[in-house]
């Protein structure tokens, strides 16, 4: 039977795995995940380098980066000098926005391939064009949630 501790800290690597593919590195996905099953979900430098057992360069790094794409904040109280660090509410459309940049790309490089291409094999241009217009309905849709976030975030006061 599996500790908390374990089940934790399992649910960590899988879900750190999964922000890798984001293009977060192993460490800043680790503490992303951390920050998303820890109680209470604000943890200072030191707990971080303690719990991760990593060296504290590798965690410094790691929350500078998070901190500078706003994918992390902190805050202190009058009566301590750390700082806790948390995850911001923006984390999820960050990475929208990074999914939508590269989709805009992708169909930038799809539409130079179709112009290259020669009228000989139409069926293959016809394949480029129709993922484009997926891509498009994709961005549309994709867009349109980001919106409605916001909007709950502008109505909801914070």
């Amino acid at each position: 039977m599996l500790t908390q501790e374990k089940r934790i800290r399992e649910t960590i690597e899988e879900t750190s795995k999964v922000f890798e593919k984001f293009g977060l590195t192993p460490m800043q996905g680790r503490i992303i995940s951390y920050f998303t099953v820890s109680d209470p979900p604000e943890k200072t430098f030191d707990e971080l380098v303690k719990f991760f057992k990593a060296s504290k360069s590798s965690v410094s790094n790691s929350l500078n980066f998070l901190l500078q794409n706003k994918i992390i904040d902190y805050k202190t109280f009058a009566s301590d000098r750390k700082r806790y660090f948390f995850i911001t509410d923006s984390f999820f459309r960050v990475y929208f926005k990074k999914v939508l940049e590269n989709v805009a790309e992708l169909k930038e490089c799809a539409y130079r391939t179709v112009s290259m291409r020669t009228p000989d094999y139409p069926l293959a241009s016809e394949k480029i064009l129709k993922w484009i217009e997926n891509a498009n309905r994709f961005q549309e849709t994709l867009e349109s949630t980001m919106e409605s976030i916001q909007d709950e975030k502008t109505s909801s006061g914070f």
